[in-house]
C-alpha cells in the first residue's frame, strides 16, 4: 500500500508538473515572434504574399485554438489582394483529438473578401493553389488514428458575417459581386442535423442586375447523402424546396421545387431588354442611313451538363422567360451523361395550353424541341417572344425543331425541323388583300381606288400552313387562307437566321352577290392578285404584280364584257366617225 501511495503521489506530481509546464508555456509563448517566418514560408511555397497585420492569439487548454486579425493573401506574383479578412477564430478540443476526433467549436469569420478573376487565357486566379506542383505528388493517405479508423470531424457550427465575393471575367468584361454575405449553420458532423441561414445581395454589371437572396432551412448529414429542406426569398419570388446530394464518385442530385412566380429575364445574361415592336422599324431605317457596329453574337455553351447527374421536378405559378409569359408550369428534369431533358412539361399561356419536351446535349452543343400549343392567341405570343406584330388569330401550333452551334446566330442558321400552323378568325398585318382587289377592280372603271391608311391588314376566317425548316430557312408551299371574298395560296421562304422574308401570296377573288359591290366583284371572279412580300420582318414590304393582274383581267368576265361591247358598237362608232369626217370636209 505504501508503494502504491508513493506511485500515486508521483503520478499526481507528474500531472501537476505537465499542467504547470503547459501553463507556463502558454503564458510565455509568443506566436507573434514567428509571423515573419510564417509569411516567408508562404511566399516560398506559393509565390504569394501573406500579410498578418493583427496579432496572433493562441489558446492551449481546454482547447487548442487560434485567433487572427487583419489577414491579406495576395495574387500570385502580384501585390493585389486575393483574399482578406478582418478576423477569424476557431478552436479544437484536445482530449477528443487524442482519440482521433476533431471536435471544433464554432468557426467564426468576419469581414472576408475574395477576388476571383478569370483571365484572358481562361484560367482562374487560384488554380496555382490547387494544381499539383512539378514534383511527383505523394500518394494520398487517409487520415487515421492509431486504431486504423478515419478521423471524425465534428464542428459545432460556422458563422460568416460581413463577407463579400467578387468575380470578374477579363474576356467578357462581366463582373458579379456578392455583398453583405452571411452564413450561419448548426452542427456539422456525420449523422448530424442542423439549421441553416444564408443571405446575400448580388450585383452584375452587364446586363445590370441587383438582386437579393435570403434562405433558411434545415439539413441532415448522413454517410449516403446530404439533404436540405428550405424556404428562400429571391427578390419577389418565394421558393420552397427539397434538395439532396448522394455522396459518390459522381455526386447525384435530387430536388423538388415550388416557386410562386419567377421572372427569369431579370437574371439571364442573354435576356437583354428588347426593343418595342413599334421602334424596331424605325431602328431598321436608321441603320440604312448610318453605319452601325454589328451586334455581338451571344455564345451558347452546354458543356456544363457534362458530369451532371440530377433529377427532379419543378412547379412555377407564373414564369416569364425570353418574353414569354406562362402560368401553372409543371416539368420534370433529368440530367446524365452530358445530356438533360426538360419534360414532359405543361403550362398555360396566352389563353391556351402548351405541352412538350426540351432536350439539351452538352456533348454536341445540340438542342431538340418538341412542342404543341393548343388554342393559343398567336398575336400577343409573337409580340412578347419574337417582337413581331404581323399575325393575329387563335389556334394551334406544332413544332419539331433541332439545332446545334456555339452561338445564338449559329444555332439559328443550323435550325432544322417542321412547323404547322392552324389559325382561325385572325389577320395578317402589313398587307390589305381586300384593298388590292378593290384597286384592281377600279382599274376597269368600277370604283375609285382606295388608299391604304398605314395600318394595312388582311382579315381571315381560317389560315393553315406547314413549314419545312432546313439550315435556318422555313419553306412553305401549302398556304391556305380563307376569307369571305377571296382565297389566298402562296409559297416562299422565311429566313429565321437573318429575320427576312421572300414570299409570294396569290389572292383569288371568290364570286358572291352578297353586300355592296357584289355584282362588280362577281365580274372579277377567278381573278388572281399576286403579292410579293420581301425584306426584313421588322420592316416588311409588299409589291403587287399589276402586269399579271392585267393579263388575268383580259381573260376574266370583265375583259370578255369589254371586248363584247366593243364588237357590238363597232358599226355605230364607225358611222359616227364618217359623219364627223364629212362635216370637216364640207367646211
Amino acid at each position: 500500500m505504501k508503494v502504491l501511495k508513493i506511485l500515486l503521489y508521483l503520478a499526481l506530481g507528474l500531472v501537476l508538473l505537465v499542467v504547470a509546464a503547459v501553463a507556463i508555456f502558454a503564458m510565455t509563448f509568443d506566436p507573434n515572434r514567428y509571423k515573419d517566418d510564417i509569411q516567408r514560408i508562404v511566399k516560398e511555397r506559393t509565390g504569394r504574399t501573406l500579410e498578418l497585420k493583427g496579432p496572433l492569439e493562441l489558446a492551449f487548454w481546454p482547447s487548442l485554438g487560434a485567433r487572427v486579425a487583419g489577414v491579406v493573401f495576395s495574387e500570385h506574383a502580384a501585390a493585389q489582394p486575393f483574399v482578406s479578412l478582418d478576423s477569424a477564430h476557431a478552436s479544437v478540443a484536445l482530449l477528443p483529438l487524442l482519440r482521433g476526433q476533431v471536435t471544433v467549436d464554432r468557426v467564426r469569420l468576419s469581414g472576408l473578401k475574395a477576388q476571383i478573376v478569370k483571365g484572358k487565357d481562361g484560367r482562374l486566379n487560384f488554380q496555382d493553389l490547387i494544381e499539383p506542383s512539378g514534383e511527383k505528388p505523394a500518394a494520398k493517405a487517409e487520415k487515421k488514428d492509431s486504431g486504423g479508423k478515419a478521423v471524425a470531424f465534428d464542428i459545432a457550427g460556422v458563422t460568416i458575417e460581413r463577407a463579400a465575393v467578387t468575380y470578374r471575367d477579363l474576356n467578357t468584361g462581366q463582373e458579379i459581386a456578392l455583398n453583405d454575405l452571411k452564413l450561419e449553420t448548426g452542427r456539422i458532423a456525420e449523422n448530424a442535423q442542423g439549421k441553416l441561414e444564408f443571405a446575400t445581395s448580388l450585383k452584375r454589371n452587364t446586363p445590370p442586375l441587383d438582386a437579393k437572396l435570403a434562405l433558411n432551412g434545415s439539413y441532415s448529414l448522413k454517410p449516403e447523402a446530404v439533404a436540405l429542406d428550405f424556404t428562400a426569398k429571391l427578390d419577389e419570388s418565394t421558393i420552397k424546396g427539397k434538395a439532396a446530394m448522394a455522396r459518390a464518385k459522381v455526386p447525384a442530385y435530387d430536388f423538388d421545387l415550388n416557386i410562386d412566380k419567377l421572372n427569369l429575364d431579370r437574371y439571364l445574361a442573354s435576356a437583354e431588354k428588347k426593343k418595342e415592336p413599334a421602334k424596331k422599324e424605325e431602328a431598321a431605317k436608321k441603320e440604312e442611313a448610318s453605319p452601325k457596329d454589328k451586334e455581338t453574337d451571344a455564345p451558347v455553351d452546354l458543356s456544363g451538363l457534362k458530369g451532371l447527374n440530377a433529377k427532379g421536378r419543378v412547379e412555377i405559378g407564373a414564369l416569364q422567360v425570353q418574353g414569354l409569359k406562362l402560368a401553372a408550369l409543371k416539368t420534370e428534369i433529368r440530367a446524365a451523361d452530358g445530356r438533360a431533358e426538360i419534360g414532359p412539361h405543361s403550362a398555360n399561356l396566352y389563353e391556351g395550353a402548351l405541352a412538350g419536351s426540351l432536350a439539351l446535349d452538352g456533348n454536341a452543343n445540340r438542342v431538340t424541341l418538341k412542342e404543341t400549343l393548343s388554342n393559343i392567341a398567336i398575336g400577343p405570343l409573337l409580340r412578347d417572344f419574337a417582337q413581331q406584330d404581323r399575325l393575329e388569330g387563335k389556334g394551334n401550333l406544332a413544332l419539331e425543331l433541332n439545332t446545334a452551334g456555339k452561338t445564338v446566330n449559329g444555332m439559328k442558321s443550323a435550325l432544322n425541323g417542321t412547323a404547322k400552323v392552324n389559325l382561325r378568325d385572325g389577320a395578317v398585318k402589313g398587307v390589305d388583300i381586300g384593298a388590292i382587289i378593290n384597286k384592281a377592280r377600279s382599274a376597269v372603271g368600277s370604283q375609285p381606288a382606295q388608299a391604304a391608311d398605314g395600318k394595312e391588314r388582311t382579315d381571315f376566317s381560317e389560315l393553315n400552313a406547314t413549314f419545312a425548316i432546313k439550315n435556318g430557312v422555313a419553306h412553305n408551299e401549302d398556304l391556305d387562307v380563307k376569307a369571305p371574298l377571296f382565297r389566298v395560296t402562296g409559297a416562299g421562304d422565311i429566313d429565321v437566321a437573318k429575320s427576312t422574308i421572300n414570299y409570294v401570296a396569290k389572292a383569288a377573288v371568290v364570286a358572291t352577290t352578297q353586300g355592296q359591290g357584289g355584282r362588280e366583284r362577281d365580274n372579277l371572279a377567278g381573278l388572281t392578285v399576286p403579292v410579293k412580300l420581301s425584306g426584313p420582318l421588322e420592316a416588311m414590304k409588299y409589291e403587287v404584280d399589276y402586269r399579271a393582274i392585267a393579263g388575268d383581267l383580259a381573260k376574266s368576265k370583265v375583259g370578255g364584257q369589254a371586248k363584247e361591247a366593243i364588237e357590238k358598237n363597232r358599226d355605230k362608232v364607225e358611222e359616227q366617225m364618217r359623219d364627223r369626217l364629212k362635216g370637216l370636209l364640207g367646211r
